[in-house]
């Protein structure tokens, strides 16, 4: 891996970091009164777009590193360090992390299977 592919790896890192903050935090969106986590989905699609760009840099463990940041900081939402609660209280949260490592955990699943020898 040259240099320059570690760099934009790191950098896929920082997006799946930063994908993290803007998820968490337009997962209580609402249309009216009604809940709209729309922002878990934009989570699931954004995840496996990572995914595949870091995958295309390295075959490594590495490729997984935007995905262990973003739930890094969803992960962060659970956690009553913001006060006297959590960041998300209900179900939004979990639908956001099923959405957000799901959509992933299928996309590499399917790879394998497509190409069972790794290569």
């Amino acid at each position: 891996m040259t240099v320059g592919e570690r760099l934009e790896l790191a950098v896929l890192t920082v997006a799946g970091f930063l994908t993290g903050i803007l998820t968490t935090a337009f997962v209580l969106a609402t249309v009216g009164g009604v809940p709209f986590p729309i922002s878990a989905l934009v989570a699931g699609v954004v995840n496996v777009a990572l995914l595949r760009l870091a995958g295309s840099y390295t075959a490594s463990a590495w490729q997984y590193g935007p995905i262990v940041a973003w739930t890094f900081v969803t992960m962060l939402a659970v956690l009553p360090i913001f006060g006297n609660g959590t960041l998300v209280p209900d179900w939004r949260l979990l639908l956001l992390l099923g959405c957000g490592l799901a959509a992933p955990a299928v996309y590499v699943s399917t790879m394998r299977f497509n190409d069972p020898t790794g290569s």
